[in-house]
């Protein structure tokens, strides 16, 4: 396959950083990377090997940005981010320990890391990873956990499921309630909140990591998820009233129940 040009940028910022060693592999993810579109940042993740990512003194971010663009750096004991212009391109590379990365993975594994809200998610930075591109990999360590990781362990479907199927009645009511008295903030913020879930649930009832929610509709084509979920989740977007948006939630997520496994 013809490397892109995208992809030659980031194949060349991640050999320049290579030179500060440790560097267990490193792939792309997001928009670009995933064919999605031409004209957003290249997102790079670099894992390290070691307890911590290389100090941004020691990070090529400045002779590798354009003439005239300084690099924004941040630094921490478990992330780091540069943000620079290379050769055009908006690039923002990440930096975790390798520590961190498995954490991430065991945590997915163990079918959470998507209940609380963080950044990263863990569930949106495993799909990254599964869906991304490996742009350095010496070793094969990338590609032995994208294998091992390649579809969602059972356990995942069946935490999300319990929990949507535990509180959806809770929920119904609540969005009931606010459609009555017409809080329309009040009824967005619970719905997103189920909607999200909802979405987790059934990724992963069709064999897949939720990823992050941006081209949503087209991860939903591209991983070929289920005809009838996708129509429905179209709906809650196509309403016009507070009652019909919650009608249009609660049968989709009566269809995402029907997808899960039994037990």
């Amino acid at each position: 396959m013809r490397e892109s040009v995208a992809e030659r940028v980031a194949r060349e910022v991640v050999a320049a950083y290579a030179e500060c060693g440790a560097l267990d592999f490193a792939y792309g993810q997001g928009s670009v990377f995933s064919g999605f579109t031409n004209d957003s940042d290249l997102d790079i993740v670099i894992v390290w090997g070691a307890d911590e990512p290389p100090p941004p003194a020691r990070r090529p971010a400045g002779r590798l940005s354009d003439p005239g663009c300084e690099p924004t750096q941040f630094h921490e004991a478990a992330y780091g981010l540069d943000k620079l212009r290379v050769s055009g391109w908006e690039v923002d590379v990440a930096h975790c320990p390798r520590a961190r990365f498995d954490s991430w993975c065991a945590l997915v594994a163990a079918g959470d890391g998507w209940q609380e809200p963080e950044w990263p998610q863990p569930l949106h930075a495993v799909a990254g990873f599964v869906h991304g591109t490996l742009l350095a990999d010496d070793r094969g360590t990338g590609e032995a956990i994208r294998r091992s990781m390649r579809t969602p362990a059972p356990r995942l479907a069946a935490k999300a499921g319990a929990a949507l199927e535990r509180q959806l009645p809770a929920y119904a009511d609540a969005l009931l309630a606010c459609a009555r008295d017409d809080d329309g903030w009040l009824f967005h913020d619970l719905a997103a909140r189920l909607v999200r879930q909802l979405h987790v649930a059934w990724f992963a009832a069709e064999g897949h990591y939720l990823p992050f929610p941006k081209h949503l509709r087209r991860w939903v084509r591209r991983l070929g998820l289920d005809e009838g979920g996708a129509l429905l989740e179209r709906r809650i977007w196509e309403t016009a009233t507070l009652h019909e948006r919650r009608l249009a939630i609660v049968r989709f997520a009566e269809h995402v129940l029907g997808r899960l496994p039994a037990g």
